[in-house]
């Protein structure tokens, strides 16, 4: 009997406890918070929305958004026109507080060139961030001062800022430069000697039948013991810059004193002229260079004024004399000029002669610079050497390079004769 009354109040112990355990509290939301992957867009992108109660549960998908007091579809949402807009979810019978959304319309501008000639022109065309053309709508400013129209055509060399403006929005900037002719500089290593050097004498040829923006210096190398087999009448001692180029054997021929003139030469005339061909801004330099000269008996006066639109960063000046129509037998092993095995009595031209300067350049220094006009200016005189042999057969040659030597630009002109800028 004791087992069984112990057994019995144990149980009515048990279920009398049950009844105490609390039913779940579920919870009710009573707030929801609207938020934006973007406060501020440009027009034609797209705002995300996303709401969650104030219990942390993601509600999007069940919310309602309204832009601008309209209600839209889904979460997210590409305004067509500008301006501030209110934005707010409802949600169960919630709602949220309001939001700004800045919308912003951009405008960008393009140019047809960055880089022309004195005389050209370019034409300017604006858009808006959704592709909507204001080209005829839009205001153009050059270096702040509005011009009409939107094509411009500068009246000077050098830099210019051009901008846009469309119902008080201001476009991106955009660079102009005006610039000179690009003259392309062709040293040819040469020999009358040489049997193969008339292939680059025939390539000359060509390349001078579809510009006359090439300037070529023959720079002759060879023994001036005329018992030796490469005996030169016209030899040039420029064995450091032979050294500097690299140079292997002969015929070599450089572009800008940078780029070996492709073998056979005669195939690549491209290589060539489409440095200055068309308008395309291989022809737009920003460095030009003026040769002005007088000869008085034997004294060579020589004037040479370089402009750099932008600054100066270690560029050199190098000045070539050098003489025309010159005789002298031409050894030939090419099919060339008759195919002659020599050809007698051979007119040279374009034979450098002297270099007033170092023949890497010299530097341009502060004094030398006119600080109105943005010019450099550099004087030579120069007593002419014995081996020319015709002073009325000379040209001057000058050119600019680089920190790295390459030519940036060029310029030829007959003794007497002044060259201006192009």
């Amino acid at each position: 009997m004791k087992y069984l009354l112990f057994f019995v109040t144990f149980f009515a112990f048990s279920c009398g406890g049950s009844s105490d355990i609390d039913e779940p509290i579920i919870e009710t939301p009573t707030s929801i918070i609207l938020t934006v992957n973007k406060a501020a867009i440009d027009l034609g992108e797209t705002v995300i929305f996303s709401v969650k109660d104030n219990l942390n549960n993601t509600v999007t998908s069940e919310a309602t958004i309204y832009f601008d007091d309209v209600a839209i579809s889904g979460f997210s949402y590409t305004p067509s026109i500008d301006g501030n807009f209110a934005v707010r979810a409802e949600y169960g019978g919630l709602v949220s507080s309001s939001i700004n959304v800045e919308v912003s319309r951009s405008i960008v501008l393009t140019i047809d060139k960055s880089k022309i000639l004195l005389g050209g022109s370019v034409t300017l065309t604006v858009a808006d961030n959704e592709g909507t053309n204001l080209t005829n709508d839009a205001l153009y400013f050059v270096n702040g001062n509005e011009i009409s129209g939107n094509t411009y055509t500068p009246s000077k060399r050098g830099n210019e800022t051009i901008t846009a403006t469309y119902s008080g929005i201001n476009s991106n900037e955009v660079n102009l430069l005006t610039g000179y002719k690009q003259k392309v500089l062709i040293e040819d290593f040469t020999g009358t000697w040489c049997g193969w050097c008339p292939r680059v004498l025939r390539a000359i040829e060509l390349v001078e039948a579809q510009t006359d923006e090439s300037i070529t210096v023959a720079i002759h190398r060879g023994s001036t013991n005329s018992s030796s087999d490469s005996y030169d009448p016209f030899n040039y001692s420029a064995g450091a810059l032979e050294d500097y180029i690299g140079l292997n054997g002969y015929p070599t021929a450089m572009i800008n004193r940078k780029i070996l003139w492709n073998y056979p030469e005669t195939s690549y005339i491209g290589q060539v002229t489409n440095l200055v061909e068309n308008s395309g801004i291989n022809r737009v330099k920003n460095v030009g260079v003026k040769i002005a000269s007088t000869l008085t008996n034997n004294t060579l006066d020589i004037t040479v004024n370089s402009d750099v639109i932008n600054d100066f960063d270690g560029e050199k000046l190098v000045v070539y004399i050098l003489e025309n129509g010159l005789n002298y037998n031409q050894t030939n092993y090419t099919t060339y000029f008759g195919g002659q095995s020599v050809l007698s009595n051979f007119e040279h031209n374009n034979v450098l002669r002297q270099v007033p300067t170092n023949i890497f350049g010299d530097v341009f220094t502060v004094n030398e610079l006119n600080s109105e006009t943005g010019v450099y200016k550099k004087e030579f005189t120069i007593e002419l050497t014995g081996n020319i042999q015709n002073t009325s057969n000379l040209d001057i040659v000058a050119f600019v390079v680089d920190a790295s030597g390459k030519v940036l630009n060029s310029q030829r002109s007959e003794v007497g004769v002044t060259k201006d800028f192009e």
